[in-house]
């Protein structure tokens, strides 16, 4: 059983469950089946050993109680086993990742920890300790390898301007000619993306989705590794200006430990209205010689549905003088959110594990002259968004492969399916709504479009498999 949870922790980084054993024996999948006759070929003689050895073993006991070693042997490794868990008890209590980043590398590896226990005696602080693993990363992240290859680039022909908008908390049903005018003007204008999900149902897990092309999955990783975006590089190496104003500060770790790590934010006053402001006095000093890219971090705040909508009207006057200001001619304006807002949600504390659709799925619009204005209704997801900049903008040689998870998104039929995740659960989301979720642990559950919980003892072999194959992709191995 340990050479085959092995196997699958390699395969899946999943350990062994009731879910996980239906998947690998489920005999609709022949390459999978056949990858596994060939494993247990040699199991018949593996037991055989281990009963020879077994046999051996119990004749010899008696003369190995005679031998004065046997304490000494049994003494040594029952220290060495109570010394490996309390230095992992220490490197996790003080996030000494050398260490807790091992845990992640072992099947069946169930390290003690004692963050309670410590907490209790005053040794560490459990908000200071939060806050290190926001601004950090969880101490068991793998090691990312990203992008997998260096980055090869033809010649550009063009170098248009540049404008991320993200309105944080900003639903797919928000924009409409009621509650949000002005935005759903600029929509009817651009390309809009109808059935567009989120990486995630936070912040941080929303940009990696933007800026990274990976599911959220890798979150804790990129900020262990202070990793660099691929797009931001290559902003900085075609001498782009950058503007980079939030609402907030950027007070989201992704963006001071990794994102924009080195480079210079400009601080605001007034939330939103400070953030455009700061925008239009940075619009006002652009000539044409020299492109621009402009990053605008805004933020959705609501309680109540009533509170939401006055939010959203504010918002949308913002919006009409931001957009107002820009120069359409030559940029290219992307508006979107790193994830939604439920008011449910909000009112039972449960964010963290919520993935319902007004949580995830969001707004996505594309203004660029070379692109048809009109909806396209096909499955879409933050990780589309990098290939299209890096493939049809700055002329990448390599393959998707090499640097995002995700399709071009202006080049592509539909995602069979896209990945919305956090620390502990991988959602799929399929073109009808459907969601199924499983977790770290290999429980699993089914949801219907509207958030409802299915009964479903049976996940589906075939898109398991693809999600499983394509999670761990950029993990250094």
């Amino acid at each position: 059983m340990l050479l085959f949870d092995t196997e699958v922790f390699a395969r899946f980084n999943l350990h062994l469950s009731s879910v996980v054993w239906n998947l690998l024996v489920n005999p609709e999948n022949g390459e999978l089946s056949r990858d596994w006759q060939i494993f247990f070929a040699p199991m018949p003689i593996i037991l055989m050993l281990q009963m020879l050895f077994s046999r051996w073993s119990w004749q010899k006991l008696r003369s190995l109680e005679r031998q004065k070693w046997l304490k000494s042997v049994g003494l040594t490794l029952t220290l060495t086993f109570i010394a490996t868990h309390l230095i992992y008890a220490w490197a996790d209590a003080f996030v000494y990742r050398p260490i807790t980043m091992q845990r992640s590398n072992f099947p069946l590896s169930y390290p003690m920890t004692a963050r309670t226990f410590l907490e209790k005696q005053g040794f560490i602080d459990r908000e200071e300790y939060s806050q290190k693993l926001e601004q950090e990363g969880r101490p068991d992240a793998p090691k990312i390898n990203y992008p997998k290859q260096p980055l090869q680039f033809a010649a550009l022909t063009q170098k248009p301007n540049l404008l991320i908008i993200t309105i944080s908390g900003l639903r797919v049903d928000a924009v409409d000619n009621e509650k949000m005018p002005k935005l759903n003007e600029f929509a009817e204008s651009a390309t809009s993306f109808t059935n567009h999900y989120s990486t995630g149902n936070s912040n941080n897990a929303g940009l990696v989705g933007i800026f990274y092309g990976l599911n959220a999955n890798y979150t804790d990783s990129i900020l262990r590794a202070h990793t660099p975006s691929v797009l931001i590089d290559k902003l900085q190496s075609e001498k782009y200006r950058f503007g980079l104003f939030s609402a907030q500060n950027f007070k989201d770790s992704l963006f001071r430990q990794a994102l924009f790590r080195g480079l210079k934010t400009t601080k605001v006053n007034n939330g939103n209205e400070g953030a455009v402001q700061a925008y239009l006095s940075f619009i006002a000093q652009q000539n044409e010689q020299q492109p621009w890219f402009s990053y605008v971090d805004l933020d959705l705040k609501g309680t109540t549905e009533a509170e939401y909508r006055g939010a959203l009207t504010a918002l949308d006057g913002q919006l009409e003088k931001l957009l107002s200001a820009t120069p359409l001619n030559n940029s290219m304006v992307i508006i979107t959110a790193e994830h939604g807002l439920s008011f449910d949600a909000q009112a039972n504390k449960a964010e963290e594990n919520y993935f319902g659709r007004d949580m995830i799925q969001v707004p996505l619009f594309v203004y660029w002259k070379e692109l048809p204005i009109g909806h396209r209704n096909e499955l879409t997801s933050h990780t589309d968004i990098l290939p299209a900049l890096m493939n049809d903008i700055f002329n990448t040689q390599n393959p998707l492969a090499d640097y995002a998870q995700g399709h071009n998104l202006f080049n592509l039929s539909g995602d069979n399916w896209v990945l919305a995740s956090n620390h502990r659960w991988n959602v799929i989301i399929t073109p009808d709504g459907n969601q199924y979720h499983i977790d770290n642990k290999g429980n699993y559950k089914k949801f219907d479009a509207d958030y409802h919980e299915q009964s479903s003892s049976r996940p589906p072999l075939g898109l398991f498999l693809d999600v499983f194959k394509l999670e761990r992709r950029f993990f250094d191995k």
